[in-house]
């Protein structure tokens, strides 16, 4: 028994041994990350360790935008890919209708001081979280595998920030207080708050150097007593620190021109337009039950409901929308609403019905306080600075009158102000809480307009007080509930035709005689004002004649025989018809297109809604149907396009859609449509970038090629042809055979330049331009057709197009269909390959062991054969590795040598046979051995590879195979 238990001794002491090991190893490592921490936070803002902390508050900022959660989804704690459903935003700068649109980001890195504009919902703070995350992205890979310490303990890919350049810092205004610190103290603290403790004398250095870009959120958030305090520092910020980027967010109703004097631009943000549409629904995180095309049932159901389109152009609306087919209506047999009234009841039926919560209050209760807030904000003279904001002590004043109406408690008005702009977001906090608005003007004017829905004569009464604020909460008023809006409307027209005209297309009951009335009247002036007046008359035609009613389907007919007629009044009903977004007004202007230059334009303006119409246009070979197309730029028009490749005999179709390829969504589009028609010859073009090999957009770009070489036209004006196909078409041999010229002497040196001198013209230059840049790819040996593709390319991806041809000149289809695969080992090079070193050592060990065995033969101590050759043998092996170490070929003569006496000193170990086999799989081994390095080299360094990079280089990774 004691013997056994001294022999379990050993092992129990093993084991706790063990675990006392695994356990200093976790302490060691709690020991050391512990250490590391305090180190960090001592030193991470010296010289030492200042890149060290930058990676780490890159990391943070990362993490801090790359998602963002939305007011309007039903789990706050959900958040959202913000790569995923962000969507460009576009930007005018300046004012006036002559102002130029840019996307955003451009013109935000453009500007060094910027001002950004925009209306609520305009995506202004996204704007700046977006710019902030793509400078993280640059630098920081979350997806890339994690590292592994010296420890041993896994760590996250680390952050490379590269060249330190516009380092952003976004600061929110509204918590930004100067009593604390300055604002160089906050962006010390931003700092900190993200990683990067004790980053003051790094940021002052920083800010010596204009390495930072300091992003200032939200001056309209600000309260009002402290903002001109905070714009004073801003604009004492941007003068000190005038090499360092910054930008100010504000909204249009607050901004008083604070920083006119400093910023270089000031950007408005536009509203979105179809394409932006389409992509921000793409990129919202739907539910999962829901079908794959929900999107494009959401779309088709906008386009059924013309008067909600126009509310999707506001990110904010937009989102609103989503929210509600996501939740109301997708899966489900119901419609979207048809006017804008029930869309506003729904929206806000749908937030304030939040039934996957626990609610405080009941839906009634918070609609009622709604209604009255939203009629004391309308009450606010539009006179008055940022008229929209409520101060909060009025509106707490508000909330327990509306308790009082509902009977309920006054005492909790705070609890119900807190759930609806927590829970709804159809109210928000602004100002640092201080004052309050609507989320979007037209939810107030819709929620005032059913608080007066029993008191037209209130109505009334305001808008003759102030027209202008309440133009559109009569509008929602006559189209909020089914009530005869006779009176109303002849009220209105007394004052306000053109507003008179809209209600009819609102007004559910109005007396025939009246609408007659009001259709006559404007007959006769549509088209003859000018200015403003011009554009209100077209807009209430357009919503008047959207009207399914009788009433409207009258006025439709009425402008469909003014546009087909010659007189002063066609322009105006063709943009009319175009206003009414109704697929038969697309239908009336596509046949118009021959003969109304005008109803091009319009049909454009349509978006997806005109493409069936002008679809059929087009393959009936009308060129102004295939540009109005190409204007609208859907996958859609895309797909309708392609349908065109065949029919036309013109080149334009080719042109458009070559264009039209740039974008990936289009790309998509075209590959989910089958083409059966394609033109051999050039089905080679788009082979790297094919999915598969039956990839149908293979045969669209074979029209497309075809096309553009075969009928030899140039682009339309604005049209700008995919890289993809006019690279192909640059530096591939196809049509009929020439020779590869030389490009040794001065005749190479006359070729060079006369490439690099036509690669510097414009694709939009003059016609002696293009004459004299043709005759210099004529002389560099290049085909007229040829010499127009490379002229066709864009300015930056030219040179490496003639470096190509300079070295390569061109390739046959074979080697850019073969382009679209990666090479095997493309780093190779033999002269550093395991190749060379085996064989170096192979033909060492059988020359070394031949050199022996001859050199026995020669001093006759193993004689073999005469003596003459053994010692000839022993100087031609030594002769040749001295040629072979001198980089010359001629000493692999000595081969011959080697395997006659390698083979002989074998055949005395194993005899004859056995010592021929050894030889002759020697030889073969070091053939075998130069081969493969000379093909890997000819692979890396061969065309094929030099394609290969130059498509992954300049034109973006092929598509997977």
């Amino acid at each position: 028994m004691g013997g056994h238990l001294a022999s379990w001794i050993p092992a129990a002491g093993a084991f706790v041994l063990g675990v006392l090991l695994l356990k200093l190893k976790d302490w060691f490592k709690a020991l050391v990350d512990k250490a590391a921490a305090l180190l960090y936070d001592r030193l991470a803002g010296s010289a030492l360790l200042a890149r060290t902390a930058l990676r780490r508050y890159i990391v943070r900022v990362h993490e801090r935008h790359e998602r963002f959660s939305v007011s309007f989804r039903v789990d706050d704690s959900q958040t959202m890919d913000m790569a995923s459903v962000y969507v460009p935003l576009r930007t005018a700068s300046g004012f006036g209708a002559g102002a130029g649109q840019t996307e955003a980001a451009v013109s935000l890195h453009e500007a060094r001081h910027a001002v950004v504009l925009g209306v609520p919902g305009a995506g202004k703070t996204m704007l700046l979280r977006h710019t902030v995350l793509a400078w993280c992205h640059e630098r920081y890979r979350p997806q890339d595998p994690p590292r592994r310490a010296w420890y041993g303990r896994r760590r996250p890919p680390r952050a490379e920030p590269g060249e330190l350049v516009d380092v952003p810092v976004l600061l929110k205004l509204h918590e930004v207080n100067l009593e604390e610190g300055d604002l160089r103290d906050h962006i010390v603290k931003h700092f900190a708050d993200h990683d990067f403790p004790g980053a003051g004398k790094w940021t002052d250095r920083a800010l010596a150097e204009g390495r930072l870009a300091v992003y200032f959120d939200g001056l309209d958030e600000v309260p009002t007593a402290r903002r001109k305090e905070v714009a004073d520092a801003i604009r004492q910020f941007t003068r000190a620190h005038a090499k360092c980027r910054t930008a100010v967010t504000c909204r249009i109703a607050v901004y008083r021109g604070e920083f006119t004097e400093d910023a270089d631009r000031t950007l408005r943000v536009q509203e979105f337009d179809e394409r932006l549409v389409r992509r921000f629904l793409h990129g919202w995180p739907w539910p999962e039950h829901l079908p794959a095309d929900t999107v494009e049932q959401l779309l088709g159901a906008l386009r059924d409901t013309p008067q909600l389109m126009p509310l999707a152009r506001n990110p904010l609306l937009l989102t609103m929308i989503a929210y509600l087919y996501s939740h109301v209506y997708a899966g489900t047999d119901q419609m979207l609403p048809h006017t804008r009234a029930d869309f506003y009841k729904q929206v806000t039926d749908s937030l304030l019905g939040d039934r996957r919560r626990d609610a405080r209050f009941s839906h009634p209760v918070k609609k009622a306080v709604l209604q009255r807030l939203a009629l004391a904000a309308q009450d606010v003279p539009s006179d008055v600075h940022d008229r929209l904001a409520l101060p909060e002590r009025e509106v707490l004043t508000h909330v327990r009158a509306a308790l009082a109406e509902q009977g309920r408690p006054e005492e909790r008005a705070q609890e119900v102000l807190e759930e609806i702009v927590e829970r709804s977001g159809l109210l928000l906090a602004v100002d640092s809480g201080e004052r309050y608005q609507f989320a979007h003007l037209t939810l107030q004017e819709y929620l005032a307009a059913t608080r007066l829905a029993a008191d037209p004569a209130g109505l009334l009464a305001r808008y003759r007080r102030d027209p202008a604020a309440w133009r559109e909460t009569v509008r929602l008023w006559c189209g909020a509930e089914p009530r005869d809006c006779t009176e109303v409307v002849r009220a209105v027209l007394a004052q306000d035709a053109v507003l008179a005209f809209q209600c009819l297309a609102d007004a559910q009951v109005v007396d025939e005689t009246l609408a007659r009335q009001i259709v006559s009247r404007f007959r006769h002036r549509l088209g003859r004002e000018t200015g403003q007046d011009r554009q209100a008359v077209i807009a209430a035609f357009g919503v008047v004649a959207g009207d399914r009613r009788p009433r409207g389907r009258a006025v439709f007919a009425l402008l469909v025989d003014m546009a087909a007629s010659a007189g002063p009044g066609r322009t105006a009903a063709v943009a009319a018809l175009a206003a009414t977004n109704l697929p038969s007004a697309a239908e009336e202007l596509a046949v118009l297109l021959p003969r109304v230059p005008e109803a091009g334009s319009a049909l454009a303006g349509m978006g997806d809604l005109a493409v069936p119409a002008l679809r059929t246009a087009a393959l009936g070979g009308s060129p102004e149907a295939l540009r109005a197309l190409w204007t609208i730029r859907t996958p859609r028009a895309a797909v309708a396009l392609s349908a065109s490749l065949v029919d036309t005999t013109t080149v334009d179709a080719a042109y458009y859609l070559g264009d039209l390829l740039r974008d990936r969504a289009i790309e998509e589009a075209l590959r989910e449509t089958p083409q059966r028609v394609r033109v051999p010859d050039y089905m080679w073009v788009w082979q790297p970038f094919a999915t598969g090999p039956q990839d149908p957009v293979v045969r669209c770009v074979s029209l497309i090629a075809g096309a553009i070489v075969r009928l030899g036209a140039e682009p339309p004006p604005g049209v700008e042809v995919d890289p993809r196909i006019l690279v192909a078409l640059s530096v591939v041999r196809w049509g009929e055979p020439w020779p590869d010229p030389s490009w040794d002497g001065q005749e190479g040196l006359r070729r060079v330049t006369a490439l690099r001198e036509a690669s510097a013209v414009r694709p939009d230059a003059t016609d002696l331009q293009t004459l004299r840049a043709d005759a210099a790819l004529l002389a560099a040996g290049l085909p007229a057709a040829r010499s127009r593709m490379l002229r066709l390319l864009p300015l930056p991806l030219r040179p490496a197009v003639i470096d190509f041809l300079h070295r390569r000149w061109t390739v046959p289809p074979s080697a850019w269909e073969r382009a679209g695969k990666p090479v095997q080992h493309p780093d190779y090079v033999y002269s550093r390959s395991w190749h060379l070193r085996l064989l170096l050592a192979l033909v060492l060990a059988v020359s070394g062991h031949a050199a022996e065995r001859a050199a026995e033969a020669a001093v006759d101590w193993h004689p073999w054969g005469p003596v003459w050759l053994a010692w000839a043998a022993v100087l031609i092996i030594v002769g040749g590795w001295g040629l072979l170490l001198a980089r010359q070929l001629l000493g692999l003569v000595m081969a011959p040598f080697v395997c006659l006496y390698a083979a002989v000193a074998w055949s005395g170990l194993w005899g004859a046979v056995p010592a021929v086999w050894v030889t002759v799989a020697t030889v073969a081994a070091c053939t075998a051995l130069a081969l493969r390095g000379s093909l890997l080299a000819e692979r890396a360094h061969g065309p094929d590879h030099v394609l290969h990079r130059l498509i992954q280089d300049h034109l973006g990774p092929p598509a997977p195979g």
